[in-house]
């Protein structure tokens, strides 16, 4: 197999397989897709990829910075938790008062591609699942760190989040007609998974502070 295709399709792999779990930005694609249709879903997948594959090229050349800038990261991990939370909100707001838009809809403020970018720049968690397969790949000799590899590296992931994030939009698209009698059960749903993950972010960032206070006593 040519080598520059090796790359494309494990970055379209790796990244297509780590897009399925439920997470913030799909699930938030989906629920776009329910509330506003596949148009404003996609610009929102955009969004988001964007972010992502510049987070991958920093991840390349700067992996150093990166974990040095702890400080920086539990920022992120801080203001990620907050969204959650405005998430869990809008999501329980509209389960109880389909009729009413939520008064905080963060989703309605921004343009779908805006809240993409947005949503997906704070969304840490990605930053040491690319760092570490970036750095699988290279010691399996498929990535190569001259960056000559790169660009098909970027594309492969494009394209393999661009098409997991398009099943969870169909899916919301089924979902929405599935629940159209009872709309309200669907936002409890969704709602629960944002409160779920956001009691995991908070489980992350006492662990990381639990850490970080271990190596202070150990020193």
């Amino acid at each position: 197999m040519p080598r520059l295709l090796k790359v494309f399709l494990a970055g379209l792999i790796v990244s297509f397989l780590g897009s399925l779990p439920l997470g913030t930005t799909n699930v938030a694609a989906m629920q776009l897709s329910i509330d506003r249709g596949l148009l404003p879903a996609f610009y929102f997948s955009l969004g988001s990829l964007t972010v992502e594959l510049i987070y991958v090229r920093l991840s390349l050349f700067a992996v150093d910075w990166l974990t040095r800038r702890q400080k920086f990261m539990r920022y992120l991990n801080a203001i990620t938790l907050l969204i959650l939370l405005l998430l869990t909100y809008e999501s329980f707001q509209s389960a109880l008062h389909p009729t009413q838009a939520s008064p905080i809809a963060i989703s309605q403020v921004l343009p779908p591609f805006l809240f993409g970018m947005f949503l997906c720049s704070v969304s840490t968690a990605q930053i040491p699942f690319w760092l570490g397969w970036s750095t699988v790949l290279m010691e399996k000799k498929i990535l190569y760190p001259n960056g000559g590899t790169y660009f098909e590296y970027l594309l492969g992931i494009g394209l393999g989040t661009f098409l997991a994030n398009g099943i969870f939009i169909y899916t919301g698209q089924v979902a929405g007609k599935g629940f159209q009698n009872d709309p309200s059960l669907l936002h409890w749903v969704i709602g629960s998974f944002y409160l779920g993950t956001a009691i995991w972010q908070v489980w992350r960032m006492m662990r990381a502070s639990r850490l970080r206070q271990r190596m202070k006593e150990g020193v």
